[in-house]
C-alpha cells in the first residue's frame, strides 16, 4: 500500500493483491472522481471504514481520508509535529502542510467526521495491524485540534473517553507484559523481541503524543490526569523497556508535555523543579546514550525541546540550568561525534543553538563529569560509542588543552584520559584504535610533560599502526607521531628518522607475486571456505566483553586478533606518510624540529623514489599512489624554489611513466595526474612542462592535463561552510592551512573529509 497521498492510497487500493472487497473497490473509485459531492464522498469514506471484509487496507484509506477533512478544517490552529513514523531529523525550514481538499463541509459533516474518528479511534486502539494503529494516532490527534475549538459537551466527553482508554491501554500493557503476563512482567528483564512493535504500546503512546499536542497547556487540565502515574509509565518506557520502538515512542510523548507545560507559565513550576523535569533529566540520561540511533535521535529532539523551553521561554536562572549539567553535558558533547549523522548533525545544531559562545567554558565547568563519562565510553559494549569516545577525548584536548585560560582545568585528569586511550589503542575493532591513535598524539602535544610517563607504550603502539594492513591507520598512525614530535624535539625526530631508514626499503623485501597469480589467489574458493571470518571493524560491537576462552559469549563477527599478516610493502607505506608528516612539520616557523637540510632530505627523496619503482608485486601500484597522494604536500612545504631547483627532477621519471602506463592501475594513474597538476601550480605549468624529457611524454601530459582541468570545471566551487561545536562562527576563518592542519590532527592533507580528532568537529 502506497500511503503518500490520499490519492496514491486510494490508487494502490484497487490493485491490492489480493483484491480488496468490491464494496471497498467501488467506494475507491467514487472518491477518486471529481465531481463527487461532499455527501457521497463521506458515505464513501464511511463505506470503507465499514466494509464487512475487515481487511486493514480499506480501514487504513478511511482513516487517513477521514483524518485529512478534520486536519484541512483546522489548518490555521497550530500544534507541535509528532514524528509518527519515528524519530528522523526534523525537517526545520521545510512545510509539512498537505494540499487541501477542493470540497468543502458544513460543521455538521465535520461532526459527523469526528464521530467517526473517535468511534475507530476506541474500536481500532489495538488493532493486530501496526499500521491501522498508526492511522488511529493521527486521527486521535486530528480530532483533538478540531475539537478543542468547539464548545460542545458531546466532543469533550469523546476527547476524554479516548484519553482514559489511551492511558488504560499504556498502563495494561505495561502491567501484562507481552504474552505471558507471569514471566514477561513490568520487572521483566528476560529476551524479548527488540525490533518489531510490542502489541499497541508503541502506538498507544502516540496516540498519546499527538493527544498532547493537539491540547497544547489544556492538558494539563484534563479531568483526571494522574500525571505522577502517567511520567511514571513514561520513565518505565523510555527508560527500562526492551523495545526500542517503544522508547522512542514515549520519549515523544515527554517532547510533548514539555511543550505544552512551557506553553503556559502556571505549569512552569513543572520543567523548573518539578516531577516532569526530574522524569526528563533520568530519560535523557538513558536515551541521549541508547545503543539505538533512533533512540537517540528521539532523545536527542526531546534534549532541544526540554533546554530551548527552560532557557529561552521560561527563562529559568543560570544556576537552574547548571544544575543540568553533570548529567546532560558530557552526553551532549559525545553525541556530536556519533556514528550516526542524523544524531551528529542533530547535536552539532543544538550545541551552537544553545552555547554560541559559551561552549568552552560550559565543558570547562562541567569537566569532571565529562571527563567520568568519556572514560565509561571508552570502555562501552558498542564499538560506535568507543570510537566517538576518543575523538571527543581527543576535542578535550585540542580544544580546553591548547585553551591558555582553561588549560589548568583539563591537566589534572590527563592521566586517567590517556589511560582510557592507551585502553582503545588494544581494541579489536580497527577504527576504535584509528581514534585512539590521533587522540593520544593531541594529548602529548597538549600535554606533553603528563604524557611523557607513556611515552614508550605509545612509541610501540605507534609504530605498530603505521605499519597496520589498513592504509587510514597508517595515516592517522603518522599524523599522531608528528604531533608527538611537536611536543618532544629533537630527541624524538632522530628516534623517526632511524625508523624511517629501517623500514623505508621494507617493499624491496615483499615476496614477488604476478597480477594473475594474485587475482587467482582472490578467487580461489578453497582458501576462503571454511576459513576465518574477518571484520571492517565498523559492524562489530566490542568482542569477547563477558566471553569465556572456548568464545561462548561472544557477539558480533569474529576474534579480530586473527588478522591477515602484515606485508612489507605495508611499513614502505607508512613511511611515506610519516615522512610528509616530518616535512611538513619542519617546515613550519614556530617549529621545534631542527630543520630538514637538503643534505638530509635530498637523499631520503632519493630513496622513496628508488623504493616505489617496485612492480615486482601487486601492490606496487598502490605504494606509487600514496607517494602521488602525498607528494604535492612534500613540495609545498620544501618550497617553489627548493622543489624546481632540486627534487622536481627525482620524480619526474617516476611520475610520467605512471601516467602514460598502460598496466598501472586507474587509482595510481588518476593519482599520478592530480599529483602533476598540483606540482605544475606550484612551480608554473610551462616549468614543469620543460621538464619532461620527451614529445610523447609531452603529449600524455597534456592529454592529462586537459582531462584534470574538465574535472575541476565540474566540480562545485566552493564548499559549505562547517564550524566547530565549541567555537563560534568566525573565530577560526583566518587560519593558514598549516594552523588549520594542527588544530584538526585527525585530518590528514591529502583526505578533507577524513574523520580524525576533529571527527565530529568539522571546522
Amino acid at each position: 500500500m502506497d500511503f503518500a497521498s490520499p490519492t496514491r492510497a486510494l490508487i494502490s487500493l484497487q490493485k491490492r493483491k489480493p483484491a480488496v472487497s468490491a464494496n471497498a473497490v467501488e467506494a475507491a473509485k467514487k472518491l477518486l472522481e471529481k465531481d463527487t459531492s461532499s455527501k457521497d464522498y463521506l458515505d464513501a469514506i464511511f463505506m470503507l471504514m465499514n466494509d464487512e471484509s475487515e481487511r486493514w487496507e480499506g480501514l487504513s484509506v478511511s482513516l487517513l481520508l477521514a483524518t485529512k477533512i478534520l486536519v484541512d478544517a483546522t489548518a490555521n490552529q497550530s500544534s507541535s509535529a509528532v514524528y509518527i513514523d519515528g524519530p528522523r531529523v526534523p525537517m526545520e525550514n521545510a512545510s509539512h502542510a498537505e494540499t487541501k481538499t477542493e470540497r468543502s463541509f458544513s460543521p455538521e459533516q465535520l461532526s459527523k467526521v469526528a464521530t467517526w474518528l473517535h468511534q475507530a479511534s476506541l474500536k481500532y486502539l489495538e488493532h493486530n495491524e501496526p499500521r491501522v494503529r498508526t492511522f488511529v494516532a493521527k486521527a486521535v490527534g486530528a480530532h483533538a485540534t478540531w475539537s478543542i475549538g468547539i464548545d460542545n459537551a458531546q466532543h469533550e466527553d469523546e476527547r476524554q473517553a479516548v484519553h482514559s482508554q489511551i492511558v488504560k491501554s499504556i498502563q495494561d500493557h505495561i502491567e501484562e507484559g507481552r504474552d505471558n503476563p507471569e514471566k514477561y512482567s513490568k520487572s521483566s528483564i528476560g529476551a524479548l523481541d527488540d525490533t518489531t512493535g510490542w502489541r499497541a504500546l508503541e502506538t498507544n503512546w502516540q496516540c498519546l503524543a499527538c493527544w498532547i499536542a493537539s491540547l497544547g497547556d489544556k492538558y494539563y487540565e484534563t479531568t483526571g490526569l494522574q500525571l505522577d502515574q502517567l511520567l511514571e509509565n513514561a520513565e518505565h518506557s523510555a527508560v527500562v523497556h526492551l523495545n526500542r520502538h517503544v522508547r522512542a515512542a514515549s520519549i515523544a510523548v515527554l517532547e510533548q508535555l514539555t511543550v505544552s507545560a512551557g506553553s503556559n507559565e502556571k505549569h512552569w513550576h513543572l520543567l523548573e523543579t518539578g516531577s516532569l523535569r526530574k522524569t526528563i533529566v533520568k530519560v535523557l540520561k538513558a536515551g541521549l546514550a541508547d545503543n539505538w540511533s533512533q533512540v537517540r535521535m528521539a532523545a536527542s529532539v526531546l534534549n532541544r525541546v526540554f533546554w530551548k523551553t527552560i532557557k529561552e521561554t521560561c527563562k529559568f536562572s543560570n544556576d537552574n540550568l547548571k544544575q543540568l549539567y553533570p548529567t546532560l553535558i558530557p552526553r551532549m558533547c559525545l553525541n556530536r561525534f556519533y556514528l550516526a549523522q542524523g544524531v551528529k548533525l542533530y547535536s552539532h545544531q543544538t550545541w551552537k543553538l544553545l552555547f554560541p559562545e559559551s561552549g568552552i567554558e560550559v565543558v570547562a565547568q562541567s569537566i569532571a563529569p565529562v571527563v567520568r563519562y568519556y572514560v565509561q565510553m571508552c570502555d562501552a559494549d558498542n564499538h560506535v560509542v568507543r570510537e566517538a569516545a576518543c575523538q571527543a577525548v581527543a576535542e578535550l584536548a585540542g580544544k580546553i588543552g591548547m585553551d591558555e585560560v582553561h588549560y589548568a582545568a583539563l591537566q589534572p585528569h590527563v592521566p586517567i584520559l590517556l589511560q582510557a586511550l592507551i585502553m582503545c589503542f588494544h581494541d579489536e575493532s580497527w577504527p576504535v584504535r584509528d581514534e585512539a591513535c590521533l587522540a593520544c598524539g593531541t594529548f602529548c602535544r597538549a600535554y606533553p610533560e603528563e604524557c611523557r610517563p607513556e611515552l614508550e607504550t605509545l612509541w610501540t603502539r605507534w609504530t605498530e599502526q603505521l605499519t597496520d594492513q589498513i592504509w587510514s591507520v597508517r595515516a592517522d598512525a603518522s599524523v599522531a607521531l608528528g604531533d608527538a614530535c611537536q611536543a618532544y624535539g629533537e630527541e624524538f625526530f632522530h628516534r623517526l628518522m632511524k625508523f624511517i631508514n629501517e623500514n623505508l626499503p621494507a617493499a624491496l623485501n615483499q615476496p614477488a607475486m604476478t597480477l594473475e597469480e594474485h587475482k587467482a589467489l582472490q578467487n580461489d574458493m578453497a582458501s576462503h571456505t571454511d576459513s576465518q571470518l574477518y571484520s571492517c571493524g565498523s559492524l562489530a560491537p566490542k568482542l569477547k566483553k563477558n566471553s569465556n576462552k572456548s568464545g561462548a559469549g561472544r557477539i558480533g563477527c569474529s576474534n579480530c586478533e586473527v588478522n591477515r599478516d602484515k606485508q612489507p610493502w605495508e611499513a614502505t607505506d607508512g613511511c611515506l606518510y610519516l615522512i610528509r608528516e616530518l616535512v611538513d612539520e619542519c617546515s613550519y616557523d614556530n617549529s621545534t624540529l631542527p630543520a630538514l637540510s637538503d643534505d638530509i632530505l635530498l637523499p631520503l627523496l632519493r630513496q622513496v623514489a628508488d623504493v616505489c619503482r617496485v612492480s615486482h608485486f601487486p601492490q606496487g601500484d598502490d605504494l606509487r599512489t600514496t607517494l602521488w597522494r602525498q607528494l604535492p604536500t612534500m613540495m609545498e612545504a620544501i618550497g617553489k624554489q627548493r622543489c624546481k631547483r632540486l627534487y622536481l627532477e627525482i620524480f619526474m621519471d617516476l611520475l610520467m611513466r605512471n601516467i602514460e602506463s598502460r598496466t598501472a592501475s586507474a587509482m595510481s594513474k588518476h593519482a599520478a595526474v592530480s599529483c602533476a597538476y598540483e606540482l605544475s601550480m606550484l612551480v608554473g605549468p610551462n616549468i614543469f612542462r620543460g621538464r619532461v624529457y620527451d614529445d610523447y611524454q609531452r603529449e600524455a601530459l597534456d592529454r592529462a592535463m586537459s582531462e584534470r582541468q574538465m574535472q575541476q570545471q565540474r566540480a562545485p566551487k566552493e564548499r559549505g561552510t562547517q564550524f566547530s561545536p565549541f567555537e563560534p562562527p568566525g573565530l577560526l576563518d583566518n587560519l593558514d592551512s598549516h594552523q588549520f592542519s594542527k588544530l584538526t590532527p585527525g585530518l590528514p592533507p591529502d583526505m578533507m573529509n577524513h574523520p580524525g580528532v576533529g571527527a565530529g568537529t568539522s571546522f
